[in-house]
């Protein structure tokens, strides 16, 4: 499936705007996934809505922003079917290193997408 995110120009703006603000905190939050070796995929969950997927660390009613961000892992996403088991290996080969990019998986209004953004 091909995402149009030229539609969802705005919305990602919008979301860049608000990373920008919680990078520090999903670097350190990634770092702890990593140093106890929770999982070697961090991926952090970026959303307007509440979502029954992963743990809340960045709640946008706390902070009057407008995207939340909750913490998973690739395990959690194969487990509840949000990657199929044989895009793993898909997945993995474009996977960035999560010490210098953070994985943002980015709830469009009907549209998700995967994005990398990096620390620095």
């Amino acid at each position: 499936m091909s995402i149009n995110l030229s539609q969802h120009s705005e919305l990602l703006r919008n979301l860049d705007q608000n990373l920008a603000i919680y990078k520090e905190s999903i670097r350190e939050i990634a770092l702890e996934i990593l140093n106890a070796e929770v999982s070697k995929y961090p991926i952090f969950i970026a959303t307007r809505n509440d979502v029954a997927l992963g743990r809340l660390i960045i709640d946008k009613e706390d902070l009057a922003l407008d995207w939340s961000v909750y913490a998973s892992t690739l395990e959690e996403f194969v487990r509840r079917k949000v990657i199929a088991e044989e895009k793993l290996p898909d997945f993995r080969a474009s996977w960035k290193d999560p010490r210098h990019y953070f994985c943002i998986f980015a709830l469009l209004d009907e549209t998700a997408t995967f994005i990398y953004v990096p620390y620095e």
